[in-house]
């Protein structure tokens, strides 16, 4: 059968069932819930557990002072001299500047646009860090919700094998739905007036082949470490 007639066919099946398949999306509710699992006591346990379930790796701390240990062991293990991320003040977390000064770490410009993006790319590829911030995580999938745009660049979180991503308690919910509104209505009609998407990170990179063998890092890092900063 060629391409034309399969289009053909679909186009006709679709004809036919337009006014049931009409009915059925005006009847269901366009609202996602807030959340679908049971509620529990402790958020931040529930999403640090959540991460842990998908290969990911979750670290509970006090305060600032406690994450930038975190930070700082985890560029000691990776041994980077460079790392690729959100401008710090966009990342909020006190004395990270002085930390990476203090390890002669600049972070690199993710900035790949124009004729020499092929040539960037191939610059940042080395680098074994990435650093971020979240707009939102969430507690039911273990989820970071990502806004990008001035700052906030998108490649920052695909490209390093190693993605530190800094979230504040205060930016925990507790499932999907009542991420996006949440999102609605700090931003309306604006959501995307900086940017081109939002981005849903839920562990490691995954992928499966035809026979279910499982990879990390085919498309995007293979490990990440949250950290949840409770003050």
């Amino acid at each position: 059968m060629s391409r034309d007639q399969i289009l053909a066919n679909l186009r006709t099946s679709l004809n036919a069932n337009r006014p049931w398949l009409l009915g059925e999306a005006a009847r269901m509710p366009h609202e996602p819930p807030p959340f679908v699992l049971p509620a529990q006591d402790d958020l931040v346990g529930q999403f640090v557990a959540e991460i842990a379930k998908l290969e990911g790796k979750a670290y509970r701390v006090a305060d600032a002072a406690e994450a930038l240990a975190i930070i700082d062991r985890l560029i000691e293990e990776t041994q980077a001299t460079s790392v690729i991320g959100w401008d710090l003040d966009q990342i909020g977390l006190a004395g990270l500047p002085e930390l990476l000064a203090a390890r002669g770490i600049k972070p690199a410009a993710a900035d790949v646009r124009g004729e020499g993006r092929k040539a960037r790319l191939q610059e940042l590829e080395p680098i074994p860090i990435c650093l971020s911030g979240v707009e939102l995580a969430i507690a039911e999938s273990g989820s970071l919700l990502l806004r990008h745009g001035p700052g906030k660049p998108r490649l920052a979180s695909l490209l390093a094998p190693c993605h530190i991503a800094v979230v504040f308690r205060r930016q925990l919910v507790r499932g999907l739905g009542e991420a996006l509104a949440l999102l609605a209505q700090r931003y309306g009609d604006e959501i995307f007036g900086p940017t081109s998407n939002l981005t849903f990170i839920t562990g490691p990179s995954r992928t499966a082949d035809i026979e279910m063998t499982l990879s990390l890092g085919i498309h995007g890092p293979p490990q990440i470490h949250v950290i949840v900063v409770e003050e």
